[in-house]
């Protein structure tokens, strides 16, 4: 038996949902997980490729042990899990988020595709 999605059991959840994700109001709440997975299949955009090294890239920058440092391998290791965490969700978390966005909205146009242009006469 499938466990239910956490989206379709918590009214939080939905809430922060859309407000992140405005153009899932176009599906009924039960569409949401599978559109979601979905989207997040979606292959990135080379700015979102650069932009994620180039944020991996700056964070290990930042978090470069000093070389006279006397503490342990250990406690240097956790520090920088700690502090690099939060660092990589706001660098790196608004181009996951532009990526998710880009397949809601390829999923959008596939199935409300716009009418075309009306043609003038005589082409």
């Amino acid at each position: 038996m499938l466990k239910p999605s956490l989206i379709l059991c918590s009214r939080n959840l939905q809430w922060v949902l859309v407000q992140v994700f405005p153009r899932l109001r176009a599906w009924p709440i039960r569409d949401w997980p599978t559109l979601l997975g979905k989207a997040n299949e979606l292959e990135s955009d080379p700015f979102e490729r650069i932009g994620l090294i180039a944020g991996l890239v700056l964070v290990t920058w930042l978090l470069r042990p000093p070389d006279d440092m006397e503490a342990s391998f250990l406690l240097l290791f956790f520090t920088q899990m700690v502090l690099a965490v939060p660092l990589l969700l706001v660098i790196a978390g608004p181009l996951y988020l532009r990526r998710i966005r880009r397949g809601l909205q390829e999923a959008y146009r596939q199935e409300h595709p716009s009418p075309e242009a009306p043609r003038p006469e005589g082409e």
